[in-house]
């Protein structure tokens, strides 16, 4: 069992595994109920190598909706430094193991704590985006992703997120306690599969790739109702 547990985060000490695990536990118990939380497709994520899970970024709770489905393969998280200003942040994201990044600087400690963890063969959450959407839409992916794919090579999953803005959105101090979540993950996209295209196109076809995701979550989230049959009985 112990073995199973440690090849969540190959090289990082039980105790940190088992936090995760306690608080995927905790987190699934809440949102489940509150904000009917439903993940699509996990089985796309591969369980062993290095991982670049992509997400677009609508919420604070992103973090942990990515965790919620891909709870087995247990991840760092880029997120900016300025972040850490909010003890409620503090507080949701340090079992997600999270890298500070100071924005606009080039940060190359950063940078180098990431590729590190790839190269490890762990996994890591990152939000082209570089910030909370404002409206809800998907926006332009920054190219500074592709410097990690670069380096690292790591086999890239594109993930979309809906609904956890309208649950918390940016101009918001707090969530609202109900709703409805979810998350869906694409196919791998072999990471040489990016390189052989520019940065700015690579960037756009992922950004692409979670916008059709969305699109597919969304049917999920919100199916049409069936219409009622108009026919009318057949006689004898």
């Amino acid at each position: 069992m112990f073995a199973a547990l440690r090849q969540r985060q190959p090289g990082q000490p039980l105790y940190r595994i088992l936090w995760w695990h306690l608080y995927h536990g905790l987190c699934f118990l809440a949102f489940v109920p509150l904000y009917r939380f439903r993940a699509h497709h996990v089985h796309r994520i591969p369980r062993t190598g290095p991982i670049l899970f992509v997400a677009n970024h609508q919420s604070y709770y992103d973090p942990i909706i990515v965790g919620l489905g891909a709870h087995f393969r247990q991840f760092f998280a880029m997120a900016r430094a300025t972040l850490w200003k909010s003890k409620a942040f503090r507080w949701m994201t340090v079992p997600l193991n999270p890298i500070p990044v100071e924005q606009g600087t080039g940060d190359v400690k950063a940078i180098k704590r990431c590729v590190q963890a790839l190269k490890e063969g762990q996994a890591l959450l990152v939000f082209p985006e570089g910030a909370r959407t404002p409206d809800g839409s998907i926006q332009t992916f920054e190219p500074g992703v592709m410097l990690l794919i670069k380096r690292a090579k790591p086999t890239v999953i594109p993930v979309a997120l809906d609904g956890a803005y309208d649950v918390w959105p940016i101009h918001e101090s707090a969530p609202k306690a109900t709703g409805r979540i979810g998350c869906i993950y694409g196919h791998p996209i072999p990471a040489q599969t990016l390189l052989d295209m520019k940065p700015r196109d690579a960037c756009e076809h992922l950004r692409t790739q979670v916008a059709n995701l969305q699109a597919e979550l969304r049917t999920h989230l919100h199916p049409k109702p069936r219409r009622r049959s108009t026919r009318l009985p057949s006689t004898v």
